[in-house]
């Protein structure tokens, strides 16, 4: 018997339909009309996989895996040149049922390759993209738009696990036929769910018609408020390698083309079940998602961890000192919102500076610790408030109350043995008058005690007071200021000795000896070097090493300016005053013409008024 042979593109697609017709294990056959009801091209899909056929010379459907050009040798040739060589096979014309057969066959083997190909570049594209991500939300639409890219889903979801286990919350949601605002809400994990189902179950629940289910509830809500039609769903657990169920993927109606289900009959004609094929793709999408989800998840817990241990060292800093309390967070807030002008400006100092997220981050952890280091410094010396400890002053004090006796007993002795009347009246005026020179000295002592700038004048008298002696009543004699008090009392300025000011300023040393200790990590890793050097000054005399400007980082430089205006213009503390926003401003300037503080970051922050973040204002 002679089989006839096929001559034309028509009777390819013609033989193509009965084939389809008599085996629909062969796949779907999509036939491309022209304008004229002729047919241009054929597509026979098969789990997804695309087989096209076109004539030679006609143009090519838009999406195809593997495609079949159909033409006599000549038309064959010329066609072959302009398309790409490793997807188009060529079938010449006549040819037999028998070689179509074959050709077809081995077109849909290509095709599946092609489409393994394509989805493991997507699976590979995804896992990338999930490892370089760390915000779990946009985590979610990751992993979500991928899903619905693989398996052509209209529509679809993902829930996480919360409540340890018990409930689900409704993170994010894409719909290509409806726009509408997904708002976020909880269920339980439960029967009364498909997706509490799967999660309940643990398995994948593939459902081609949910117009046509019984068993498992759905919520119509939104389909009834929209004119939506769910009809296919595929909801699969996000199970981690140790088995944990972190959340679910639930997506809806795959379909045939690309565009939205929004002309009439289209949930009917173009919405099909998902396959066992994109079920199992799913599945391997949604244990990346849930290892990247709980990646994410134990990357928060340490921030949280980190964010916690520098909050509660703030809160023990800050409890050694009260009245310095909010110190540390102000310092850091101003120190970021200086940073963002910086990374905003184009001016030439900063052009070339960014900070990145991270870098911001570490700016503010670093200001939040930059006085951790006053642990080290005593108390007493750390709230010291006056020139002379409470114990010093009382003790200065209490010997200017033994002098007191000591003068009123010699002049008691006096009268006695003079036979004179203690209230006799000029006996009692040379008392009074020895007792105001003692007032007198006591005052001298209590003036230069203040922290205050020490004029000339008082400096001399407290040395007036500090070479009186007197006799106790056990015959000792007594200085009323010995050395240590009086280079108390001596300090020019403020109320801490030069001992007592080395110990200060040694808070920073101990702050980058304490901070160098962590293990900061690579993001973090110059927290110790900005906290420990923002008392460097430009010009090489700041603390502790006199470094020169070069070896400043910006960072650090920010933080200074940041730490002074902030020690000026807080709250009055025991030892200062608070001065004005345009007084601190005046002060910062003198240190700019000092050639201690940087020029081009103290104009930055006045230009763009960083200290209206403490809710402060120039009148």
């Amino acid at each position: 018997m002679v089989t006839a042979s096929i001559a034309s593109f028509a009777e390819v697609m013609a033989w193509l339909r009965g084939e389809v017709l008599g085996d629909p294990s062969l796949g779907r056959l999509e036939l491309l009309t022209e304008s004229s009801g002729a047919t241009r091209a054929g597509l026979l899909i098969r789990d997804r996989a695309r087989l096209a056929f076109v004539e030679a010379g006609r143009v090519p459907p838009p999406e195809f895996d593997v495609l079949i050009l159909v033409g006599a040798p000549e038309p064959l040739v010329s066609a072959l040149a302009r398309l790409p060589v490793h997807r188009v096979h060529a079938l010449s014309l006549p040819t037999l049922p028998g070689l179509l057969q074959r050709a077809v066959e081995e077109g849909i083997q290509a095709a599946q390759t092609v489409l393994r190909g394509r989805v493991a570049d997507q699976l590979i594209d995804v896992g990338l993209a999930l490892n370089r991500e760390r915000d779990p939300r946009r985590m979610l639409e990751l992993i979500l738009r991928h899903g619905r890219a693989i398996t052509n889903a209209d529509a679809g979801s993902v829930y996480v696990v919360e409540d340890e286990g018990r409930r689900l919350r409704f993170r994010v949601a894409h719909n290509d036929s409806v726009t509408a605002d997904f708002d976020e809400f909880t269920l339980p994990v439960s029967e009364a769910s498909i997706v509490g189902a799967c999660v309940r179950a643990g398995a994948i629940i593939n459902l081609p018609d949910l117009t046509r289910e019984t068993l498992l509830s759905h919520d119509r809500s939104f389909d009834d408020r929209f004119g939506y039609q769910t009809r296919s769903m595929l909801t699969v657990p996000m199970r981690t390698p140790e088995g944990h169920i972190v959340g679910a993927v639930q997506l809806i109606n795959a379909k045939r083309g690309r565009g939205p289900l929004g002309e009439p009959g289209a949930f009917a004609d173009r919405v099909h079940p998902f396959s066992d094929a994109d079920a199992r793709l799913v599945q391997a999408l949604a244990t990346q998602g849930a290892v990247a989800l709980e990646n994410a998840n134990l990357y928060a817990e340490i921030e949280a961890l980190f964010e916690g241990f520098v909050r509660a060292s703030v809160t023990a800093i800050e409890q050694r000192d009260p009245s310095t309390s909010g110190h540390s967070q102000r310092v850091a807030d101003l120190t970021v919102a200086l940073a963002e002008c910086v990374d905003r400006s184009d001016a030439p100092p900063f052009a070339a500076q960014r900070f990145s997220r991270q870098e911001l981050r570490e700016i503010e952890y670093a200001g939040l610790l930059h006085d951790f280091g006053k642990v080290g410094v005593r108390e007493q010396v750390l709230i010291k408030a006056k020139k002379l400890h409470e114990g010093q002053l009382d003790r200065v004090l209490e010997r200017f109350e033994h002098l007191r006796t000591a003068t009123r007993l010699r002049w008691l002795e006096a009268q006695l043995r003079a036979g004179r009347s203690p209230d006799e009246p000029a006996a009692l005026a040379r008392l009074a008058a020895d007792f105001a020179r003692i007032d007198a000295w006591r005052a001298v002592v209590l003036q230069a005690n203040e922290p205050t700038i020490l004029p000339e004048q008082v400096s001399l008298l407290v040395h007036e007071v500090a070479a009186l002696r007197f006799t106790d009543a056990g015959g000792r004699e007594l200085a009323l200021l010995d050395d240590e008090l009086l280079a108390a009392l001596l300090v020019p300025r403020g109320s801490l000795t030069v001992a007592e000011r080395e110990e200060v300023e040694s808070h920073v040393r101990h702050t980058y000896n304490f901070l160098i200790k962590i293990p900061w990590g690579r993001a973090l890793s110059r927290v110790p070097e900005i906290a420990g050097k923002h008392h460097e000054y430009l010009n090489g005399t700041g603390y502790p090493s006199r470094l020169p400007g070069l070896e400043i980082p910006l960072q650090a430089r920010l933080m200074t300016v940041s730490d002074i205006f902030d020690a000026l213009t807080a709250a009055d503390r025991p030892y200062k005053r608070a001065v004005p926003v345009a007084r601190a401003l005046d002060i910062l300037h003198a240190e700019v013409a000092a050639g201690k503080v940087d020029r081009d970051v103290l104009s930055l922050f006045i230009e763009a008024r960083v200290y209206e973040r403490l809710g402060l204002r120039v009148p």
